[in-house]
């Protein structure tokens, strides 16, 4: 997932107050908060989601299709997704693609009990999100639409954007997650339109970034340093905490990844089905990201797409 803020201190934007709540509950209204849940998918994000919730206090068992990744969570650690979700109040999906996670559905979904909550954590688009959805309902599974806006930074800091799409009082119930995981909470209606607005988000990430290794080139190949580049912007309208975070990772060649080159690749193309919107932008966007991917930078942070305009 993308995040438009890697900052340690979060001084890129976002509010430093925890999570925001819009709904006022009913004084008749009792909420039974969650206490377990299973986290699949623990890769860069998954991981540090499920060490937030362990640290939180809660029940976690955790899984992963490489069970080394989930090694440092001790016994926590199942040995398939259907016994990690097994009584579980809630499950936490954190998975590559639409493919990974209806691979796994099709074996949790049957584990989990009646009533629990699925958070469908991954960016998978809104066409996914309908399908899930609908999954959810046939199983008899409360479902939440639950991208997040982050990288591995924020993640591992509980400093999140959660989108939620889905009833208000699952939104509630799941509140001690979205606590330990989140700082920032958007509700906006009904599945799929978190994960619209996710693949949105993702739009803009994936030109902004762009645009920071073409300029930098630019001004590269013109005779300037383009050091000198960040130093002009700095402060002014057109500046930003993440044109001069990454600007400077460019600069240092330094694509330790927070968000790798393929997973924002894919987000590009699942925007470029949007119906109704001119894609020129778009399919320039996955020829940059896909030049840099079959580079070899696929696995590099997003930043590394400076390298398809080295060509």
């Amino acid at each position: 997932m993308a995040a438009i803020c890697d900052s340690p201190d979060r001084t890129c934007g976002q509010p430093a107050e925890r999570s925001q709540r819009w709904r006022i509950r009913r004084p008749e209204e009792k909420t039974v908060a969650v206490q377990s849940v299973a986290v699949l998918g623990l890769g860069t994000m998954g991981a540090a989601m499920a060490q937030r919730l362990v640290d939180a206090g809660l029940d976690v068992r955790v899984w992963n299709r490489s069970p080394e990744k989930a090694e440092k969570f001790g016994d926590r650690a199942a040995g398939s997704a259907a016994e990690a979700v097994e009584g579980a109040d809630a499950v936490l999906t954190m998975l590559f693609d639409a493919d990974s996670v209806r691979a796994v559905a099709d074996d949790v979904l049957p584990a989990m009990r009646p009533g629990a909550i699925w958070l469908q954590s991954s960016t998978t688009g809104p066409g996914a999100a309908e399908e899930f959805a609908a999954r959810a309902r046939e199983a008899g599974v409360r479902f939440l639409d639950a991208p997040v806006l982050g990288t591995k930074a924020p993640a591992e800091q509980g400093k999140l954007t959660a989108l939620l799409a889905g009833d208000d009082a699952d939104v509630d119930e799941v509140q001690p997650i979205l606590d330990a995981i989140s700082v920032k909470q958007v509700r906006v209606g009904a599945p799929p339109q978190a994960s619209a607005l996710k693949i949105a988000a993702n739009a803009w990430i994936a030109t902004v970034t762009a645009g920071i290794g073409q300029s930098l080139t630019i001004a590269e190949r013109l005779g300037v340093d383009p050091a000198q580049l960040l130093t002009a912007i700095e402060g002014s309208a057109v500046d930003t905490p993440y044109l001069q975070m990454k600007g400077k990772a460019v600069l240092a060649r330094d694509f330790t990844p927070s968000f790798e080159v393929t997973g924002l690749l894919k987000d590009v193309r699942l925007a470029a089905q949007t119906p109704g919107v001119d894609t020129a932008l778009l399919d320039a966007l996955a020829g940059l990201y896909a030049a840099a991917a079959d580079g070899g930078h696929g696995d590099e942070d997003v930043a590394a797409v400076w390298h398809a305009f080295q060509r």
